[in-house]
């Protein structure tokens, strides 16, 4: 095999795997929005049983809360 079809070889390996962990970052994301999403829906469920709620958040990646203030 000459240094060309290495080469080729090589950057189609790492563009597959740079979009194989796009496509896991982009999961995850959606999957951490949809359960933040389910939080701040019973957030304000309570909200009509308590009257000072708060939704915090800590990081990128961490979950929302709701707390009592």
């Amino acid at each position: 095999m000459n240094k060309n079809n290495l080469h080729i070889i090589i950057a189609v390996v790492g563009s597959v795997a740079i979009l194989a962990i796009g496509a896991l970052i982009f999961n995850q994301m959606h999957k951490n929005y949809q359960s933040n999403q389910l939080i701040i829906e019973k957030c304000f469920d309570k909200m009509d049983k308590e009257e000072n709620l708060t939704v915090k958040k800590d990081g990128f990646w961490s979950p929302v809360a709701c707390e009592k203030k």
